[in-house]
């Protein structure tokens, strides 16, 4: 379902379209909530990244290459002459930037504040970078698998939040287990790209 008839059918169980902005920001709640209940597979994105020249350290800011970034996924070399991937860098924390002897390590990436530092035993200007994004849940972007794949895990999410908002706990609360019902159908759906 897209934005506009997710809101009709929560207007349909609340019976309360003069809701329209707690409801509205009901969807985009359970929207964002739904998606970060686990690393699902169908929220990696995969871009390239073009550096401004080789090196054997690269840096980028990945709020400003990917706005909807949630966590990492991979980083990996990519030789643009011959178009394939290469080999992945090894995620550290800023601390295992040197090895136990106090050399620095290479192939290695780690991520200090919004900065993604790249270390490489190689001098490199194109990577490969695999990351999960959250949902755009603008009113004029909203983009959701989810909403798609499982409206009614919203709908019910989101109904349940305006009933709660209206003071109608018993009304809130009746929609609790079809929500989790809801999020147990996603995570058998989801959580791999193939079905048994």
């Amino acid at each position: 379902m897209i934005l506009s008839e997710l809101i009709t059918e929560v207007y349909t169980i609340t019976k309360r379209p003069d809701l329209v902005d707690s409801t509205t920001r009901a969807i985009k709640a359970a929207t964002l909530k739904l998606h970060q209940v686990d690393f699902w597979y169908k929220d990696i994105f995969e871009t390239g990244i073009a550096f401004s020249s080789s090196d054997y350290f690269q840096q980028f800011s990945y709020r400003n290459l990917i706005p909807l970034w949630r966590s990492i996924k991979y980083i990996r070399k990519y030789d643009a002459v011959g178009q394939s991937a290469g080999k992945f860098f090894d995620l550290v924390t800023p601390k295992e930037v040197v090895d136990g002897s106090g050399l620095s390590r290479e192939d290695i990436f780690y991520i200090a504040g919004a900065e993604v530092d790249l270390r490489s035993s190689t001098s490199f200007q194109y990577a490969l970078l695999g990351c999960y994004v959250n949902p755009d849940i603008t009113d004029i972007g909203y983009n959701s698998w989810i909403a798609l794949d499982h409206p009614y895990a919203i709908v019910y999410d989101a109904a349940s939040r305006v009933f709660k908002g209206m003071g109608k706990d018993d009304e809130a609360a009746t929609f609790k287990s079809d929500i989790t019902e809801q999020i147990a159908m996603i995570t058998t759906s989801n959580v791999q790209p193939e079905g048994y």
